[in-house]
């Protein structure tokens, strides 16, 4: 056996069985108690073909994870010319704070109770560390069962939350009436070619839009977010039937989600992108209490006496943070608030530590998602060729990327990222897929897009949390409440993943 600086060499010729299974479990002990990630490559100098050496490491592997308890870590094979395993953890850090009687009581308000985003949201965070298999085994079955009916249901809300919470726990499901439905509603008014129709205009210059309204629903902590921020107003504003500044709406998916949970709140939302806004348009058509304009918020005209609140989900890091919040201040009146829920990453200095927090908190979102083809041990795979090599094509290179961003590799991952979608982008895919289940995979794709203008400081431009409420506080308001909802890297609040915080006009 040689140590290598981030990865170790097994010589599966020289050593037994047992000995390679040993030390497939120290790795999976190592990450479990918090190294980032390991990388095992296994060789023989007994001229054993890679096949054959695969199966061995494959055999100690499945020795190594057999027990009765459950590891927080998961196993990925990176190459297809020699047998390397990636392990990366799974555990999860916000700002929840879950318990084993939170877990038993969210359950069974599931179960006995009429299904509500409050009782999934709890659920979803109960179960973050914990596989729902081992901690409660004879109540997996009537859970499971319930989820799944939920996340058939017409709710778009209730059925991404659900699914979330099965794909998770291993069971990768997707909101497919959810999907349909939006798609119906907004699909009519929209291109959906896979092309953009300006190019100059907003995000679509690095991101596609369409695959964004389609595709977004399966994003980890996607309406985690919403329930957190609707949440936040329930709290801290009490004016009946309140009026708000919905800012970079997007095509409306988080809108539809918070009108979920927010009903009697009259929204101006305001999108400045042309495709974003077809689709934000199809979505509230005929909705009384939704106006949509397609304007740029930081040039539409203040008319501060209209509004209660403002609120902007997953669009600060489009603007020019400085003046978004300067902007901001000039529509709210002392006293009122400023809410905000969009993803943050971890603290930086330099332009390399920036691209080493966008690397790790972009393929936190994406790692989660490569999981062997639903349908591999089906003789009925209906994924043309492209497909299948997209997906295969992910699931080898985005955990060997994330390995190489967790141990400070920068340009190991970057360079992976970069060709990946390069490779993607050649497949000239649409917004059709031959399979429901490819939106996955298509989601990774959208988050590689955005990792990559992030790289480029072109259009994503994320901050960190301590630093983004410094710029606020230069505008003029003052952070009145934080929450972590999800996780990518670091272990306190101002580590990187999704943030929902708000803000008062000082």
């Amino acid at each position: 056996m040689a140590i290598h600086r981030t990865s170790r060499t097994l010589d599966v010729g020289q050593l037994s069985w047992d000995v390679v299974s040993e030390q497939i479990r120290q790795s999976l002990v190592g990450v479990s108690n918090g190294i980032a990630a390991e990388k095992l490559l296994f060789t023989s100098t007994h001229n054993m073909d890679p096949s054959s050496i695969r199966k061995c490491a494959e055999e100690g592997l499945s020795k190594a994870l057999t027990g009765p308890f459950c590891w927080a870590v998961r196993c990925y094979w990176v190459r297809d010319d020699e047998p390397v395993l990636v392990i990366l953890s799974t555990r999860r850090y916000n700002s929840y704070k879950s318990s084993y009687s939170g877990l038993l009581t969210a359950q069974s308000q599931l179960e006995r109770s009429q299904p509500t985003a409050e009782i999934l949201y709890r659920l979803a965070y109960e179960l973050d560390n914990r596989s729902l298999y081992h901690t409660m085994p004879d109540r997996v079955d009537g859970v499971t069962s319930k989820l799944l009916s939920i996340a058939q249901s017409d709710s778009i809300l209730l059925a991404a939350l659900a699914a979330e919470i099965l794909t998770h726990q291993g069971s990768p499901t997707l909101p497919l009436q959810a999907i349909i439905r939006s798609q119906q509603k907004a699909g009519g008014v929209a291109i959906l070619n896979g092309t953009v129709k300006h190019v100059a205009a907003t995000f679509e210059k690095r991101i596609n839009v369409d695959d964004y309204n389609f595709f977004e629903l399966v994003h980890p902590a996607y309406f985690r977010q919403t329930v957190a921020l609707a949440t936040l107003v329930a709290r801290f504003i009490k004016t009946p039937c309140p009026r708000a500044i919905d800012v970079g709406t997007g095509p409306g998916t988080n809108l539809l989600a918070f009108q979920e949970l927010m009903a009697d709140t009259e929204v101006l939302a305001i999108e400045p992108s042309d495709v974003a806004f077809q689709y934000l348009n199809g979505h509230f058509r005929g909705n009384p209490r939704v106006t949509c304009i397609q304007e740029d918020f930081l040039t539409v005209p203040v008319e501060s006496e209209k509004i209660d609140y403002i609120m902007s989900t997953g669009a600060s890091h489009h603007f020019n943070t400085d003046a978004f919040l300067q902007r901001s201040v000039e529509w709210l009146k002392p006293g009122q608030y400023w809410f905000i829920a969009d993803e943050m990453i971890a603290p930086f200095e330099t332009r390399a530590e920036r691209s080493l927090s966008l690397l790790r908190h972009h393929l936190a979102y994406m790692t989660p998602l490569c999981f062997p083809w639903l349908a591999d041990k089906s003789s009925n795979d209906v994924r043309n060729s492209q497909e299948r090599e997209f997906v295969d094509d992910y699931n080898r290179t985005v955990p060997d990327a994330k390995f190489h961003a967790d141990n400070g590799d920068l340009d190991a991952a970057e360079i992976l990222c970069r060709k990946l979608l390069s490779r993607t982008e050649q497949r000239r895919f649409t917004t059709k897929v031959s399979h429901p289940d490819l939106s996955f995979w298509r989601l990774q794709w959208l988050e590689l897009q955005a990792l990559v203008a992030g790289l480029d400081y072109e259009v994503e431009q994320k901050t960190y949390p301590q630093h983004f409420k410094k710029m606020a506080e230069g505008a003029g308001l003052v952070c009145v409440a934080h929450e972590r909802v999800y996780g990518t890297f670091g272990l306190s609040n101002d580590g990187a993943g999704t943030h929902v915080m708000a803000f008062q006009k000082a």
